[in-house]
């Protein structure tokens, strides 16, 4: 999906991104850019108002996207993921409502998680939606409302009452306005890396919902399209891919600009030292893996989008890529300060942040439990979790 106009777009986000990290800016301008470019609506078919991405052109852009600047990757990775649901949509009214919406430039954030005792991938929230009058009322907590902050509309998760859907209860998704009387978006995020995504906590208290923004009611055990899951899985080694781009680009960068090196260094100039030029080619395979991994799990994605049968694999390719990118991924950013001896450590360049956003993004679901679940599939067939990570 290159072009002109997006590598100019990404140029101008690019710039300024380390700074806007270092000095804790939110890069509102920048989704808003991202949105007025018509980008927000890239996988949209082309007769619909879109560009008409395929799933994996759509991670290629992610990944372009990250290397500029992986916050605002990030930031709209619930939004990418709402309008492939969008797109699934069978009532034509709905569909188009929503579409619109997405045509129009408007960004959708995410309210989905909860903190407490429940189990993460649960789907037991204590967040409700209540009968009131004509429509409903909305009261709970989330955390992890990432991208929140940035949004028009949140998608919210909610323990539907007042409705019979087996002994579990029903789920319900709704769209509210981020600007709804009774939203609270609270910028309390507090992570070490991946600091301006907002997510943190919305609050929701008494908040009035239509009965035109439910966007579904299923059993709360009730498995979810084929690709949701995996896509928003990937979704996070792709902004990981391109950080890596970057953590190549300065690796290189550092070396270049070093004037001075060990006196028992093997080559009196550092770009023609070769321990240094095995570090930085070893960055790039790195990376160059990475993305290759990302785009061909893409692929199994995109035909779990068109067949549910194909889920299992790709949750199995997602997760086999993010066993392996997480060890590989945080290994790379410590190797970047090898190329730059003490001064790298300078906080005016800012090379940890590749590090602490790695390790961030990482930790959104232990790689050691993946692992775990592949080996338990290859040994004994034991099929691989149905829950949010998978």
């Amino acid at each position: 999906m290159s072009s002109p106009e997006i590598t100019d777009l990404l140029a101008g986000i690019a710039e300024g991104a380390a700074e806007r990290e270092r000095s804790d800016e939110g890069p509102f301008d920048q989704v808003a850019a991202v949105a007025r470019a018509g980008l927000t609506a890239l996988s949209l078919p082309v007769e619909e108002g879109g560009r008409g991405a395929s799933i994996r052109e759509l991670f290629a852009f992610v990944i372009d996207l990250a290397e500029a600047d992986p916050i605002v990757a990030h930031v709209l990775r619930t939004h990418y993921s709402q309008v492939l649901r969008f797109l699934r949509l069978e009532d034509p009214d709905l569909r188009r409502r929503w579409l619109d919406e997405v045509r129009a430039g408007k960004v959708f954030g995410n309210a989905i998680s909860e903190t407490g005792t429940v189990s993460a991938g649960n789907h037991d929230f204590t967040t409700t939606l209540e009968p009131s009058g004509s429509g409903w009322v909305l009261d709970g907590v989330k955390y992890y409302s990432t991208g929140t902050l940035y949004s028009d509309w949140i998608s919210v998760a909610a323990r539907a009452e007042g409705a019979t859907y087996g002994p579990d209860g029903g789920v319900a998704t709704v769209l509210v306005p981020a600007d709804r009387p009774g939203v609270s978006v609270v910028d309390d995020w507090d992570g070490m890396g991946q600091r301006r995504t907002g997510t943190g906590t919305t609050r929701f208290e008494r908040v009035p919902v239509h009965p035109e923004e439910f966007l579904s009611v299923r059993p709360r055990h009730e498995r979810r399209a084929a690709s949701d899951v995996p896509f928003l899985q990937l979704y996070l080694h792709a902004v990981v891919a391109g950080v890596l781009r970057s953590v190549v680009t300065d690796a290189a960068g550092l070396v270049r600009s070093r004037t001075r090196t060990f006196d028992h260094a093997p080559a009196p100039s550092p770009v023609d030292d070769p321990i240094l030029q095995e570090t930085v080619g070893r960055l790039a395979a790195t990376a160059w893996v990475a993305e290759s991994a990302v785009l061909t799990a893409a692929d199994a994605v995109a035909a779990a989008e068109d067949d549910e049968a194909a889920g299992p694999a790709a949750s199995y390719a997602v997760s086999a890529v993010k066993v392996h990118l997480d060890r590989v991924a945080t290994d790379a950013a410590t190797a970047l300060f090898d190329v730059g001896g003490a001064s790298a450590s300078s906080t005016a360049k800012n090379l940890d942040r590749h590090w602490r956003n790695l390790r961030t993004i990482t930790l959104h679901n232990p790689a050691s439990y993946k692992a775990a679940a592949l080996g338990r599939l290859r040994i004994a067939g034991q099929p691989l979790p149905a829950n949010g990570y998978f």
